[in-house]
């Protein structure tokens, strides 16, 4: 049975309570408009610096039609030409003559910074752009010489200012951005509370009418049994007949009293989905359930098998985690032949207590597989076995209650494998 151990399993957690299905919509429509925000801050500031960079580049294309038509000032002669040009504003920017590509600049106005040499020429191309981390500059063929040679211009910017402007704008979209989400927060929510609140208010009402039809039916399912059991006396000494009809009736106000007491549990798991924790012995716990069940497997004709780890200590309540192991049992017993075996294994895992019970029954179809939890679900073609179809339904929300999941693995004709994953307690 050890093929099941491997097989990829369909992991069914519990059922989400509707406050905790409003709590994660409201995290979704929350992280969501965080995204669609954060998208809209990067485009904002991507066009911002794409215009600084534009801006700065048609300032530098002006500069440059209006020194290149100078002629290349002999070296020093940049100070005569600052004279002559008191328009020219050099904060944050630098001119630079060449009389050649290989050559070092022969004449420097404004800001000094190292830039290097200048790109490679190519032939019929009179104007190049070069950028560094913290400055651009347009390289651009100046006029003629004093000595009758071409010569290259470069003015170049410096991007500390862009920069800058830069961080405020970054400062300014965060204030933003908390400020919306802030806002974005507190009315989502209050959406969220607004739509929910005719669903919670129905759902309590279907609460109340499970739990009031329970324990109305208690009465009456009591005083059929407590009849036909009185029938099958009264019948012992008639004809066979009858008694057969007193024992279908009992075993049927049996089976109602079974579906009437698993609707209660599921309506209180409902209207209580917290428990009040104690420290349980999980292992012990295993050990008593499957000794419960020994003579019931025996009935079958099937073989009940555990291996069971020591010391797995978990909080929950005892009451309901025997349910939920017993369920597991009674549905291993119903879907397994005669002649078959269902094995319980525990084992310690990194943090939790994993339980799989395995058994070599009809197996469960693929497409069934993330149904088995639901409520009234029963294997198809199977409707006959005596049960209410909430076994696994309970055992889900007990599992859930206890902060677990369970997962189920199976193939038909072959057996199924329930795997039972809760924490244990610190230091068992």
């Amino acid at each position: 049975m050890s093929w099941l151990w491997q097989r990829g399993a369909a992991a069914v957690r519990a059922r989400p309570s509707l406050q905790r299905q409003q709590r994660e919509l409201f995290v979704l429509y929350l992280g969501s408009l965080t995204v669609v925000l954060l998208l809209v801050a990067l485009v904002v500031r991507s066009a911002f610096r794409e215009s600084e960079l534009a801006s700065t580049r048609r300032e530098l294309m002006l500069i440059a039609e209006d020194l290149a038509a100078l002629p290349i000032p002999p070296r020093g002669g940049e100070k005569d030409l600052q004279k002559n040009r008191r328009d020219f504003t050099t904060a944050h920017l630098q001119v630079e003559w060449f009389s050649s590509p290989r050559h070092p600049p022969v004449a420097r106005l404004g800001e000094l910074r190292s830039l290097g040499a200048l790109p490679r020429e190519h032939p019929g191309q009179r104007r190049y752009w070069q950028q560094g981390d913290d400055w651009i500059a347009l390289v651009e063929r100046s006029q003629l010489g004093a000595d009758g040679t071409a010569g290259w211009l470069r003015i170049s910017a410096d991007l500390d200012p862009m920069e800058t402007r830069l961080r405020q704008l970054d400062l300014t979209l965060a204030i933003a951005l908390v400020l919306a989400l802030l806002l974005s927060a507190l009315s989502s929510w209050a959406l969220t509370r607004h739509a929910v609140a005719p669903l919670e208010w129905n759902l309590k009402r279907l609460r109340q009418f499970s739990l009031d039809a329970s324990h109305e039916l208690r009465g009456p399912l009591a005083a059929m049994a407590a009849n036909a059991d009185m029938g099958l006396i009264e019948a012992r000494n008639g004809a066979g007949s009858q008694g057969r009809r007193f024992e279908a009736i009992a075993s049927a106000v049996e089976q109602l009293q079974q579906l009437v007491d698993d609707l209660l549990l599921l309506a209180k798991q409902d209207e209580q989905p917290t428990i009040q924790p104690e420290r349980v012995d999980f292992s012990q716990l295993l050990t008593q359930q499957v000794a419960m069940q020994q003579d019931l497997f025996q009935q079958s004709e099937l073989s009940l098998e555990a291996e069971i780890a020591d010391g797995l200590f978990v909080s929950g309540y005892s009451l309901m985690l025997s349910r939920l192991i017993r369920n597991l049992l009674d549905n291993a017993r119903r879907y397994t032949p005669a002649g078959g075996a269902v094995r319980v294994v525990a084992l310690r895992g990194a943090g939790v207590a994993r339980v799989r019970i395995i058994d070599t029954g009809v197996g469960i179809a693929a497409d069934q597989l993330p149904l088995v939890f639901d409520r009234f679900w029963r294997a198809q073609g199977d409707r006959s076995d005596g049960g209410s179809g909430l076994g696994l339904a309970i055992a889900s929300r007990i599992c859930g209650a206890h902060g677990g999941r369970i997962q189920v693995s199976s193939e038909q004709g072959r057996g199924s494998c329930f795997e039972l994953i809760l924490p244990v307690l610190r230091g068992s």
